[in-house]
């Protein structure tokens, strides 16, 4: 009873292997579980993230469309508060070798700066082993931990949680991209 599973090119053809994987593998039928769908899909039952991530309701549905909602505002919010302590923690004395394109004013000399704000010549330069970088590095982990989770939740390709984090990526950019204070963004990862 010798099956030939070998097609013209030396490889399995696929009927076969569909084959034993109906022939009561557990193994085929978690293999088929676990395909996802590679295109976009308008569904309302989805494993999202982690296998304990799932809904097959529309209840579930909106349920995680909220939360991944929210947790897009807060990647945003994330990013400008990262953006933020940046630029709480160094001054304009060290980065004023860095002109704006376009500007023409001269850049304050150091006696301006101490007269605009005093503690500017006092500060030490950044230190690698230090409670604000320490605390930036933890941030950008959560950021970019946070972002790759919205990419592969837009990857489910399904239709509704991919609008819940467009929605939420564009509400906190409302939200929060108002302060925006550089032109280039230095924070953007994968999203």
């Amino acid at each position: 009873m010798s099956h030939d599973h070998s097609s013209h090119d030396g490889s399995a053809p696929m009927d076969d292997h569909m084959d034993h994987m109906d022939h009561g593998s557990h193994a085929g039928h978690d293999m088929m579980s676990h395909m996802m769908s590679m295109s976009f899909h308008f569904g309302c039952e989805e494993t999202v993230l982690f296998s304990f991530w799932k809904f097959s309701s529309y209840g579930g549905l909106i349920g995680s469309m909220i939360g991944i909602f929210i947790l897009a505002v807060l990647y945003e919010g994330l990013k400008y508060y990262r953006e933020h302590l940046f630029w709480r923690s160094y001054s304009l004395l060290q980065y004023r070798s860095v002109p704006i394109p376009g500007d023409k004013t001269p850049l304050p000399s150091e006696a301006k700066v101490s007269h605009i704000c005093p503690d500017v010549t006092q500060r030490n330069a950044p230190l690698m082993f230090s409670k604000s970088h320490g605390f930036q590095t933890l941030l950008h982990v959560i950021q970019i931990v946070i972002s790759y989770f919205l990419m592969l939740i837009f990857m489910t390709y399904n239709v509704w949680l991919g609008l819940a984090v467009a929605l939420g990526s564009t509400t906190g950019f409302f939200l929060f991209g108002w302060k925006k204070s550089v032109v280039v963004d230095v924070t953007e990862h994968c999203h």
